[in-house]
């Protein structure tokens, strides 16, 4: 339980960071997420060539696949408008995706601390999805979600953690 507390705080400090400097974050972002596809890419045609024996139809999947996502992220390094017309796109889906994870909390959370981080959920996902648009034209909403989702997933753990301590006391 108290490393969600810690967790927690650290998530919550990290939101309050990315929102105090948002257009340093967002340059973190752009240059971490194409080095970590072209991470990510290394792992994939490594992981092909070790099946050549086995599979070669899976190993010529692996390294097709490994090449694409490397070329992407080398381009995704640093492409500043590239990088936002793809966050733009995945915030959509994570919109809706937050929609229907806050809709089966509501429905489905028996604990009142529970409903109301679903209900959190399910109201952010419609503010991604408004905002989804601007993030093309604005990179700070960008960094403001991202700040605003670290601080809201930060209490929701520390409540969480709180939630259960009180819920073992009672025991």
């Amino acid at each position: 339980m108290e490393n969600k507390i810690l967790i927690g705080i650290i998530a919550f400090i990290l939101g309050i960071i990315v929102i105090a400097f948002p257009l340093l974050s967002v340059g973190f972002l752009v240059v971490a997420s194409g080095l970590s596809v072209c991470i990510l890419a290394i792992y994939w045609i490594i992981r092909g060539i070790q099946h050549w024996n086995e599979n070669k139809a899976t190993c010529v999947l692996y390294v097709l696949v490994g090449l694409f996502a490397f070329f992407f992220g080398l381009v995704l390094t640093g492409n500043f408008p590239l990088f936002l017309f793809t966050s733009s796109f995945l915030l959509y889906i994570i919109g809706f995706l937050m929609i229907i994870f806050g809709i089966t909390g509501i429905i489905n959370n028996e604990k009142n601390m529970s409903k109301i981080s679903s209900l959190l959920f399910f109201i952010f996902g419609i503010v991604l999805l408004i905002f989804a648009n601007l993030i093309f034209e604005n990179p700070l909403y960008l960094a403001l979600i991202i700040g605003i989702a670290l601080m809201i997933e930060g209490i929701s753990l520390i409540l969480e953690s709180k939630d259960k301590k009180i819920g073992s006391e009672e025991k």
